[in-house]
């Protein structure tokens, strides 16, 4: 005598593979979730990467280059000089931000440019030092509201720097800061429980 052979039938299958995917489609997007400090740190090492972009182009091209950042639209662009005897005059129209190689993510009011990521702007947040020592000055504490790049990849004025600060809208304590040195070392920082970490 044989025994009955059991298994799973086809619509059984097709069951557990339904409600499989419910269960997906309602955990994972909780899974996946970034946090507001997660964001403001990939928003930092962006913003980074692009400096260093901008200043390895006013290396090559042997040309003032600027980033102007504009702080209330959580916006910034690149400037490069396009003057026949490489003056350093910057005009900042659109052409400049085009000929400055910049990888634009956006535009505002025509210009193109990089928008932060959503929910990140400019700003100290929480913080009540900088990275660097001594009080915060402002969101973009560089001297003005741009950073210039000379031919040699220095920054304008030699010994400038300073720091760029960015902060979570829905989250004051999640907060990055760029640190930029006269020689154009960038560091990035986050505010863990109120301290400053690389």
């Amino acid at each position: 005598m044989r025994l009955k052979e059991r298994g799973f039938t086809l619509i059984e299958m097709v069951v557990v593979i339904i409600l499989l995917a419910v269960i997906a489609s309602i955990t994972v997007p909780r899974a996946i979730r970034v946090s507001p400090a997660q964001q403001v740190d990939r928003a930092a090492r962006s913003l980074m990467r692009d400096l260093e972009q901008i200043r390895m182009g006013a290396i090559a091209a042997k040309r003032t280059m600027r980033v102007r950042f504009y702080e209330s639209d959580a916006f910034y662009s690149a400037f490069i000089d396009m003057t026949a005897d490489r003056s350093g005059t910057v005009s900042e129209v659109a052409e400049e931000v085009r000929a400055s190689g910049l990888l634009t993510r956006g535009s505002k009011g025509g210009l193109p440019g990089v928008e932060l990521l959503k929910g990140v702007r400019f700003g100290p947040g929480a913080a009540t030092s900088s990275p660097l020592g001594g009080s915060i000055q402002g969101a973009i504490d560089v001297g003005a509201d741009y950073l210039e790049f000379n031919a040699r990849g220095l920054v304008i004025p030699d010994g400038g720097g300073g720091v760029i600060y960015l902060v979570h809208e829905e989250d004051p304590s999640a907060v990055s800061a760029i640190t930029i040195s006269g020689a154009s070392a960038f560091r990035t920082f986050r505010l863990i429980e109120g301290a400053w970490v690389k």
